[in-house]
């Protein structure tokens, strides 16, 4: 036992640590989550009939994810494990409910929705654009074949939303879906941006991960749809359990993570995360300023991400993480990703930017 326990602390060793990761959008789990995760942690909520404790908590946790998405009272919900099963969960439904193989995305969506093209066998059709997606360009591929639309609220690259509202007016004029990947944006824009971009807008279906800004801990994924009964094209008879039926992509599902989840987001509620978000973003204008300062260029930030200009990613990279430094890359735009999560401090970002000057020309 003494063995495994020194294998297990020198794996440990070998992993970054989060006060010193700055291109994440995953951040360390608040307390109160790690304290539930720990209580629940033989659950299964694949099987909910032998852990209805468990399968309560997951249904208030999505109750409040609900709320905070104006979902309307006829919604359905799906914890999962984050924004790669939402998406792909998404468009699959759309497919069985439509009919249809294509999928209208942004440039800048998700490599989830490539893996989900695969598996589900649809043909992507992608929209350019610099930062985000705008309405106007949306229309002009949308065709007789297209079962849903993509729209993003804060991309990887850029931390940008995109035209959302519009687009829901489109889709709602040609009647097709609309997803809206939230997985990032989905715990900040609500506290800090005016724009809609949730159930109001006369969206489809959203998802958010409780594990980036909701501080959750890993895994925490909710995908809300809104009509109940679209959640029955993906139900099974699932014969090998105490409960009856699933409808999802996994069997067994963690039920710590939803306990975890309920926990942290009824902690600190949704004033309690408009502070959190503020000051993740009172943060991000601090890295501005210091990037201002010394001349280094970047893409003005929309939320609590900041992509900055380099000549050589990889090579940026690679002299930042010599240096102790792990941040996020896009070599396609040329940028490095600074996210500015809750982890991350002024004394970090200080730090970073004294470090960056010496790595770049």
């Amino acid at each position: 036992m003494d063995d495994i326990m020194r294998q297990l602390q020198r794996a440990k060793e070998e992993d970054a640590r989060f006060d010193r990761i700055l291109g994440s959008m995953c951040t360390r789990p608040h307390p109160v989550s790690v304290k539930a995760y720990e209580m629940f942690i033989e659950s299964n909520l694949g099987d909910y009939e032998l852990f209805r404790g468990s399968k309560k908590l997951e249904e208030k946790a999505m109750e409040w994810v609900a709320k905070l998405f104006h979902a309307p009272s006829g919604y359905a919900g799906i914890f999962t494990s984050g924004g790669t099963e939402s998406n792909i969960t998404a468009l699959w439904i759309f497919k069985k409910l439509s009919g249809k193989r294509e999928i209208v995305i942004p440039q800048h969506a998700h490599f989830s929705f490539e893996k989900a093209s695969s598996i589900l066998d649809m043909k992507m059709k992608i929209v350019e654009g610099k930062y985000s997606m705008r309405a106007g360009d949306v229309k002009k591929h949308i065709g007789k074949n297209t079962s849903c639309v993509v729209a993003v609220a804060g991309n990887t690259p850029f931390g940008r939303m995109d035209e959302i509202a519009e687009i829901a007016e489109i889709c709602n004029d040609e009647n097709i879906f609309l997803h809206v990947d939230a997985a990032f944006g989905g715990f900040v824009a609500p506290f800090i941006s005016e724009k809609i971009f949730d159930f109001r807008a006369g969206i489809s279906s959203i998802c958010v991960d409780g594990h980036k800004m909701g501080m959750a801990c890993i895994p925490s994924g909710f995908l809300l749809l809104r009509h109940r009964e679209w959640l029955g094209e993906i139900k099974v008879r699932s014969r090998c359990t105490h409960t009856r039926f699933q409808a999802g992509m996994l069997g067994t599902r963690p039920g710590a993570a939803a306990a975890a989840s309920y926990a942290v987001m009824h902690h600190l509620g949704y004033e309690g995360y408009r502070r959190v978000a503020e000051n993740c973003m009172e943060n991000t204008r601090h890295l501005v300023k210091l990037l201002d300062e010394r001349g280094i260029d970047y893409v003005e930030p929309e939320l609590n991400l900041v992509a900055i200009r380099v000549d050589d990613v990889d090579e940026t990279v690679k002299k930042l993480a010599s240096l102790g430094w792990f941040v996020g890359r896009d070599e396609e735009s040329g940028i490095i990703r600074i996210v500015v999560m809750p982890h991350v401090t002024k004394e970090m970002i200080n730090k970073f930017v004294e470090d960056l000057e010496k790595v770049i020309p």
